[in-house]
């Protein structure tokens, strides 16, 4: 009898533990719980919240494809063909809000391949800026005040010359009521590493018909300095854009920081202006095919002039050819340029 028990207490434990493993067997863990991306639409289109943040992140950029005549058979400069040019550049803004107002975070690098040089990939801005309820604090590296704070110089992709640079800066830009904004900067001239530090500054006044301001830069190095004043319109009632702009230079015998160069930027030799006009004309005629002009003139007695027709076939894509032409090389140059934007 105590056999027997024994037995069956054996079998009924085996099978308690077999029961208990097969019951280990099937039990599910609990999944991690899955945060989704969310849609950031304080900034804008295109941004989303950061998983685990409150920051906003958008990522946008271009793929840029050029071909691109020189005219010409001057040898210094090899402008006997053709050349072609593929860049890739991503940019990433980076948006949150503090107390004390919008931190935002930008940088564009690119890729680029040129049929007539060597590859290369560079920073072209890498910026940070503190956005308050009066101004806007930035330092990092892009495009100078002396550069963006009127707009750049013409509507076409060849846009004449007026002191087009990238540097390093610090910089502070007051934004008052009515349309007024100034700005004050510390600009890095990378000819040495001395303190022979670049300043810029300008005013601004900008209301629903268009733009006026004024600029001046002085380079650290140089001892020497630039200034310009530009006005812009815009026609009422049409899609019609001008903007006539002054630029002067204090020395046209060498060049510096704010030189002005009589071909426009564009190729081929050139000599340095005291002063120059430019102006720019565009208008849009519908949602894929606009018209653009640029025409520049410096006190030397050479102008730059450039012509675009921008097409946009769907939405993201811009195919647009240009034409220039330098009075000082009497040549004419052509750009086809196809750029995905997105």
């Amino acid at each position: 009898m105590n056999i027997k028990s024994l037995l069956l207490g054996s079998a009924a434990a085996m099978i308690a533990v077999s029961g208990a493993r097969a019951a280990d067997a099937v039990v599910i863990a609990e999944p991690e719980p899955v945060e989704y991306v969310r849609v950031c639409d304080v900034y804008g289109t295109g941004y989303f919240y950061i998983p685990g943040t409150e920051t906003c992140l958008k990522v946008g950029g271009y793929v840029r494809f050029e071909v691109r005549n020189i005219g010409g058979d001057d040898e210094d400069f090899n402008n006997d063909g053709y050349t072609t040019r593929a860049r890739f550049a991503p940019t990433f803004t980076v948006k949150s809000e503090t107390e004390l107002g919008t931190l935002t975070g930008y940088g564009r690098i690119f890729a680029q391949y040129d049929s007539d040089s060597d590859n290369n990939t560079e920073i072209e801005h890498a910026q940070i800026s503190l956005a308050t309820a009066n101004g806007t604090f930035l330092v990092g590296y892009g495009d100078t005040p002396y550069s963006r704070f009127l707009d750049y110089g013409g509507p076409t992709i060849n846009d004449g010359s007026y002191g087009d640079t990238n540097a390093s800066e610090i910089s502070y830009t007051f934004t008052g009521g009515n349309g007024f904004s100034a700005i004050i900067a510390a600009v890095d001239n990378d000819v040495n590493q001395d303190w022979d530090t670049n300043f810029e500054g300008g005013v601004r006044f900008t209301q629903a018909w268009g733009w006026i301001g004024g600029l001046a830069g002085y380079d650290g190095v140089e001892e020497e300095f630039g200034a310009k004043v530009g006005v812009g319109f815009k026609i009422p009632n049409t899609a019609i854009e001008l903007t006539v702009q002054g630029l002067y230079s204090s020395e046209d015998d060498f060049g510096h920081f704010y030189s002005i160069r009589d071909n426009g930027d564009a190729y081929g030799d050139f000599d340095y202006a005291e002063w120059a006009v430019l102006a720019g004309a565009s208008v849009a005629f519908n949602e894929k095919v606009g018209l653009a002009g640029t025409f520049q003139y410096f006190d030397t007695e050479e102008f730059f002039a450039a012509v675009s027709l921008p097409i946009s076939p769907v939405a993201g894509l811009s195919i647009t050819p240009e034409v220039n032409y330098v009075s000082r090389n009497e040549e004419f140059n052509g750009i086809l340029r196809f750029q995905r934007s997105f």
